[in-house]
């Protein structure tokens, strides 16, 4: 849900007006849930066209973008709206929709003077920080708040950031902040989680394509400089490693990090597992058949390693889809991926809760 940011600021940063739409809530069954952005800007004949995102298609989408296109030719006036879809009554049935919910979208006329706000926004999302954008829904100006204290852009009053800090303490999904008589969007953003994939063959390449895709943070790391090279993952970041024997070399590997090892041999993976066990890494998967599984578990348990600690692998790596090409496998994996990043993030979300 970060992927509008880069290009939000890349038509600020050319003068252009855009409009930032956010599913601001969602009740019952609706094509996308809250959090879901898009960025329209103007055609040229005297409507919009959507540059990045999806509040979900069919005649939402198109509500949103003739809204857009009287926004982008208002007034001050018209420099933010909310407005709201009910997809139980006329509107659904006059589009053949079954969703039957309800939502309400956020939309923000933005110009030049709103880039160095967002740059900062997507500085701290691609460093892996958790924030808060507070906007308010009438006038005045936006504020970031980092989860770590601050204010960023507009000084939000101490009482307001520290109401919206309480509402937004493990928030994964915008809501409205009603604080001292007027109306807040608050938006968590957080950074998208690192994924590390140890070897560059086959499946680490359609891996990789779709890992990226699911706003993960990919880095493919070997020790084979004509596997793993820019021509080869054109979308991910790549490492040369001189070997394996020293491959968390500058990586940050906490709760949030995924780790896949799929190198080109048993060594390779026992090498780099001896080392991801030492992480906290949120996500260990190794691929292989049960019986390489065991053969690489036998190198570490005699390394001193538990099967306390072995249990924390996922190996055969992926769900039990009977995937058997790589792009397949790939699917597989990233499926997996999917899920421990949601639990890691609901676990989350309750510590901020409880803290």
């Amino acid at each position: 849900m970060n992927d509008i940011l880069a290009p939000l600021i890349s038509a600020l940063q050319q003068g252009k007006t855009v409009i930032r739409a956010t599913i601001l809530t969602q009740e019952g069954s609706t094509p996308r849930s809250a959090g879901s952005r898009m960025v329209l800007e103007p055609d040229g004949n005297s409507n919009v066209r959507i540059t990045a995102g999806t509040v979900g298609g069919g005649l939402v989408e198109a509500r949103v973008m003739e809204r857009a296109a009287r926004m982008l030719a208002g007034g001050e006036a018209d420099r933010r709206a909310v407005e709201s879809f009910d997809l139980t009554g006329e509107l659904a049935a006059g589009a053949d929709m079954i969703c039957g919910g309800r939502l309400r979208v956020f939309l923000e006329r933005l110009s030049a003077p709103a880039l160095p706000l967002f740059r900062e926004l997507a500085a701290r999302v691609d460093a892996g920080e958790r924030l808060l954008l507070l906007t308010p829904l009438g006038q005045g100006e936006a504020s970031l708040l980092p989860r770590s204290g601050g204010v960023i852009g507009e000084r939000a009053p101490d009482d307001l950031a520290r109401a919206a800090r309480e509402q937004g303490a493990g928030l994964d999904a915008p809501v409205i902040l009603t604080h001292g008589g007027r109306d807040y969007a608050l938006e968590p953003y957080a950074g998208a989680s690192p994924l590390y994939i140890f070897g560059a063959g086959h499946v680490s390449r359609p891996t990789a394509a779709i890992a990226a895709m699911l706003d993960f943070r990919v880095t493919v790391l070997d020790d084979r400089p004509e596997f793993a090279n820019a021509q080869r993952f054109p979308d991910v970041e790549t490492r040369v490693l001189t070997d394996f024997s020293a491959c968390l070399a500058g990586l940050t590997c906490g709760p949030e990090a995924c780790i896949v090892i799929v190198t080109r041999g048993h060594a390779n993976d026992a090498d780099v597992l001896a080392q991801v066990l030492r992480t906290q890494a949120g996500y260990i998967g190794m691929i292989g058949s049960r019986r390489k599984r065991e053969a690489v578990y036998e190198r570490m348990r005699a390394r001193g390693y538990t099967d306390a600690d072995l249990a924390r692998v996922h190996c055969p790596i992926g769900l039990a889809i009977g995937a058997e090409t790589p792009e397949e496998i790939a699917v597989s994996i990233n499926a997996e991926l999917i899920a421990c990043r949601s639990a890691t993030r609901a676990a989350a979300s309750v510590g901020e809760h409880s803290a």
